[in-house]
């Protein structure tokens, strides 16, 4: 075994590896933390590093580069504010737990929040996020499922790398209270249905596959542990609507809601619910990547140095950085607004088409800034994705017989609903324009469901709100298909103003 040395902010870690083995595949096995979104697969070229040698210093893609003797990978560890991941409020507090501390998780495809509560008060003590370090395998719940059948021992890597980092973020919330591990009651968990899966360890082939069907959708009592720590997971509807959405429709209460109100939350999967007291239909379109910043050529997640905002002002094009200064990439909420803007100015078509020049003559390139271009490719990344959205949505409301006049509540959940510019999104035909007036951001709805249910003691709140959703599946729908290929294009007298 040779080794190899990792440096994050000035502190030195050892490595080791065989001959042979790339750079990512000695930091995954290791538990650094990558952002890989193609999984190792070198198509993305995202996975970068800092590499220094004997004879200097270079920047190289970590799937792509073999590990080498003597070598330093050098790592950022910066703390990114996700502050937009988690959800204030006030929650009764549960009556049956005189003692000890309680937790919320909901772990993301892209990020993990987690809510600590001290049970005897019902106190929220502080709430903690940090980027979900199995990005190092891939950017969405595919790769990741790919990860897992093409290495023996890959299950047990995204299961052990997400459990030890919940319980990693849980213990530092602990020590910033005086409070320990060992006064943990409880664990509330949500998330998507293959992240719940990751999380326990169960297989997740069948949930790529057709018919789709899931190893479990938790819908038992059954207590899961986290080290020794009894954890209760948030009964899944299907293979793609996950434990994320009953939570979420438990935490803005619309089980017990008069009309029809629409709950979408949108990141690499669409997930959608329309209904309420009388029940639900459910369902769930593939939306790549692309609003959570990954497949994009100056792509990235909505951190600092992101470009997370465009607006026209005087009709220039101005944007907002996070966290200020000069621009690294362009995320989720971004790119829309850019699209939406450009469309709005003529400069993409309504099939699509961009029609401009980069500074280097290159066709198909807007030039943002400095290294930060929108492409052609990313254009049709988006069109993709949207017309996902508004096909599932237009599904819906048909099956459901319903007119855009009967919708209450357009509900957007998650980290990319709660930044999103619903005009933006109008603008594309992702959201109908009937419904711009009744759209509503709902921030983290998963954090917030699993509070209630960890305060409340309901559990079986969440069961009966599973048993009041049908799923609608879209994959062999004749209908979806042809709505999807219709919604592809962008409304052609779109009007942007900020």
């Amino acid at each position: 075994m040779s080794e190899l040395t990792v440096l994050i902010n000035n502190t030195i870690h050892t490595a080791s590896f065989t001959e042979g083995e790339s750079l990512l595949a000695v930091l995954q096995r290791e538990g650094f933390s990558v952002n890989a979104p193609c999984g190792g697969k070198g198509k993305c070229g995202n996975c970068t590093v800092a590499v220094q040698m004997a004879n200097g210093s270079s920047t190289v893609c970590a799937c792509r580069t073999p590990a080498a003797e003597g070598c330093t990978v050098v790592l950022s560890d910066t703390q990114d504010d996700l502050s937009w991941n988690f959800t204030p409020g006030s929650i009764s507090a549960r009556k049956d737990f005189s003692e000890g501390l309680g937790a919320a998780v909901d772990l993301g495809t892209t990020s993990i929040a987690v809510s600590l509560f001290d049970l005897s008060t019902g106190e929220k003590l502080e709430t903690a996020g940090a980027w979900n370090e199995q990005r190092a395998y891939g950017a969405d719940v595919i790769t990741r499922i790919a990860y897992t059948m093409d290495h023996p021992d890959g299950l047990e890597r995204l299961s052990s790398a997400v459990r030890r980092q919940i319980r990693q973020i849980t213990e530092e919330l602990c020590r910033k209270h005086h409070r320990s591990w060992q006064e943990i009651q409880r664990i509330f968990l949500a998330g998507n249905t293959t992240m719940q899966h990751l999380f326990v360890g169960f297989p997740v082939a069948s949930i790529a596959a057709a018919p789709f069907r899931p190893y479990s959708v938790f819908d038992s009592p059954q207590d899961f542990l986290l080290d020794g720590k009894a954890v209760y997971l948030s009964p899944c509807v299907s293979g793609y609507v996950g434990g994320d959405i009953t939570a979420g429709l438990s935490a803005l209460e619309l089980d017990r809601a008069e009309g029809n109100h629409l709950f979408l939350d949108v990141g690499t999967n669409g997930e959608m619910a329309l209904g309420g007291e009388n029940g639900f239909l459910t369902c769930a379109v593939a939306c790549g990547p692309a609003f959570e910043g990954a497949g994009i050529s100056c792509g990235m997640p909505a951190s600092a140095g992101a470009i997370n905002r465009f607006y026209l002002a005087e009709d220039q094009l101005r944007f907002d950085v996070i966290g200020g200064g000069l621009p690294k990439g362009i995320c989720g909420s971004g790119l829309l607004d850019l699209a939406a803007c450009l469309v709005s100015l003529g400069y993409i078509s309504a099939d699509g088409q961009l029609l401009c020049v980069g500074e280097n003559g290159e066709e198909g390139v807007f030039s943002v800034a400095d290294g930060v271009s929108l492409t052609a490719r990313d254009v049709r990344q988006l069109q993709l994705a949207k017309a996902a959205v508004a096909a599932g949505i237009r599904i819906l409301m048909e099956e459901s017989g319903l007119h855009f006049c009967d919708i209450d509540t357009l509900w957007l959940a998650g980290g990319f609903g709660n930044r999103l510019d619903p005009k933006s999104a109008v603008t594309l035909g992702m959201l109908p324009e009937e419904l711009l007036e009744k759209i509503r951001p709902a921030g983290n709805t998963s954090l917030a469901g699993t509070e209630t249910a960890l305060l409340s003691g309901d559990e079986s709140r969440l069961l009966r709100i599973r048993s009041m959703c049908s799923y609608l599946e879209l994959s062999s729908s004749a209908e979806f298909s042809e709505a999807f290929v219709e919604e592809m294009a962008f409304p052609s007298d779109a009007d942007w103003e900020e």
